[in-house]
């Protein structure tokens, strides 16, 4: 076995600044690539968001290895609290470079819950998500789409440019990576929401007020105009 391959462990604390670390990233990027896109740039823009897909694929297998013992001192669902233990490392991140194809098809495969989290109906979809497998393609398209963004490639008697890559698509793509990314947050925020008074709750609500304008832009577009109108200050 070599030593990329040793299991290890690390403490819940680290744990979490390394999944905080991880969320912030990806919503930094999703707001970067927002810049980029108002800026007629969306070749960067979809480069930065696949990396954000990326960036989130880690943090999702991060959070299930530690969503327990970071539970454990918050007394949840009548259970006493406890201290949390040590977190092994997801065997995906025990590497410096993680494949990119199976960060983005575990990231494929979370954001295809998406409709299933928010709508009652379709439930299914986020409890039972489709196969990994399943996901193979639309993640060879993403690393190819990460790799148009920023290099000019030739095939035959083509050239093909990150400064002629369309708009089309990019508000689309913004949207669903903020939302997945939002979904992750929601569900740490869910997790902690039923401690008892005095639990040592750790928000992460502050990431949630970053990617929400890019999640629902147009319901947040009305949250800010509607806030403005009632302010005597305006």
């Amino acid at each position: 076995m070599s030593t990329q391959e040793v299991a290890e462990d690390v403490s819940a604390e680290f744990a979490r600044k390394w999944w905080k670390a991880l969320m912030a990233n990806a919503c930094a990027l999703i707001e970067d690539a927002a810049v980029l896109a108002e800026h007629s740039s969306p070749g960067r823009a979809q480069t930065l968001l696949v990396l954000a897909m990326e960036e989130l694929a880690k943090a999702r297998w991060l959070y299930q290895a530690a969503e327990y013992q970071w539970s454990r001192p918050l007394g949840l669902y009548g259970q006493a609290p406890a201290a949390s233990g040590p977190i092994m490392v997801p065997e995906q991140l025990r590497t410096n470079g993680q494949p990119h194809l199976q960060k983005l098809q575990a990231a494929e495969q979370y954001a295809s819950g998406l409709g299933g989290f928010w709508h009652a109906d379709r439930r299914h979809e986020y409890y039972f998500p489709a196969d990994l497998d399943t996901f193979e393609s639309a993640a060879r398209r993403r690393n190819l789409d990460k790799q148009s963004g920023l290099y000019v490639d030739r095939r035959g008697e083509e050239v093909f440019s990150p400064l002629a890559i369309p708009a089309g698509g990019i508000g689309d793509f913004i949207v669903l990576a903020a939302q997945a990314v939002e979904m992750q947050l929601i569900e740490d925020h869910t997790r902690q929401q039923d401690a008892p008074e005095g639990a040592p709750i750790d928000s992460s609500q502050d990431l949630h007020w970053v990617v929400l304008p890019f999640a629902h832009p147009e319901e947040y577009t009305s949250f800010i105009r509607k806030q403005g109108a009632s302010d005597p200050r305006q």
